[in-house]
């Protein structure tokens, strides 16, 4: 039996996977920075008595996440999974991006999960084997108006995985990045939204939101993230990357597109700009005409 750790487990992505890894036969420890918010998970667990643990965890304060790791250990003497899900968002124009929302969004979804590697990896290297699952983001692969911070915090975890995996590869220990679209998820719900209606960056917030307006309608269940992430643990021929949901697609249309004409997006007229967004980016945004 595998031993994993999952962060942010409270809901959505995290509660999901727990769950589902559970069921697969895995002993998971399921974390949350407050473990009151982990009645759901329980009562699932303990209704298909599954080998389930709730945690406290806070990947915004190192002693938290260490002493999480010092308990697993102490316990079971190994951990071999491990699943850096916990994360924050916001959206801002840079020029008014609240400055402890930039630095909070880099210690939930860089800093943690840099630290926790640091912590499991000794043990990972020593045994020749082990796993580290990064959630990550398609805002991790295209920057999106709005939302720098959010974006700047994503690319860098996609960097910092990319570099761990070609370092980790001698010792057996795999490493994968998740990358949803708009996932079901109450991430939503406790995202700080800076909307400003006389801003001059009033266009960029407007479209911003229309993504997700567009993107929530159609977004996919936390249940088929977790499903990636158990593909992503045990496939026979395991990829870095494994973009699902809304928007994935984009991804690749992206990288087709020249620099200047993806910043040349900012500029254009509505009507123009949801042009382009299908034309490059096979992406459909744009209202409905009033009738």
């Amino acid at each position: 039996m595998e031993v994993c750790l999952i962060t942010g487990t409270s809901t959505g992505i995290g509660q999901a996977a727990a769950l589902h890894l559970a069921r697969r036969g895995y002993k998971v420890y399921a974390s949350m920075r407050n473990t009151a918010k982990g009645d759901a998970l329980r009562a699932g667990a303990a209704a298909e008595n599954l080998d389930l643990v709730v945690e406290t965890l806070d990947v915004s304060d190192n002693q938290s996440m260490l002493a999480c790791i010092e308990r697993i250990i102490a316990a079971e003497g190994r951990i071999d999974v491990l699943i850096n899900n916990a994360g924050l968002s916001s959206s801002s124009p840079i020029e008014t991006y609240p400055e402890d929302e930039h630095r909070a969004l880099f210690e939930a979804n860089y800093w943690g999960p840099v630290k926790l590697t640091q912590a499991v990896l000794p043990g990972m290297r020593e045994r020749g084997r082990g796993a580290i699952i990064n959630l990550s983001s398609l805002l991790g692969r295209i920057a999106w108006a709005n939302q720098a911070a959010y974006c700047a915090s994503k690319f860098a975890i996609e960097a910092f995985s990319e570099s761990l995996a070609q370092e980790v590869a001698p010792f057996g220990i795999r490493v994968a990045i998740i990358e949803p679209g708009v996932t079901a998820s109450a991430i939503f719900d406790n995202t700080p939204v800076h909307y400003d209606r006389a801003s001059p960056y009033k266009p960029a917030m407007r479209r911003n939101g229309r993504f997700y307006n567009v993107g929530v309608a159609v977004a996919t269940p936390a249940e088929r993230l977790a499903e990636t992430i158990a593909e992503a643990l045990t496939s026979e021929q395991p990829k870095l990357r494994y973009a699902v949901g809304f928007g994935a697609q984009a991804i690749a249309r992206r990288a087709d597109m020249s620099d200047e004409d993806f910043v040349a997006l900012g500029g254009l007229a509505d009507p123009d700009y949801y042009q382009a967004l299908r034309e490059h980016l096979d992406l459909e945004l744009e209202p409905p005409e009033e009738t």
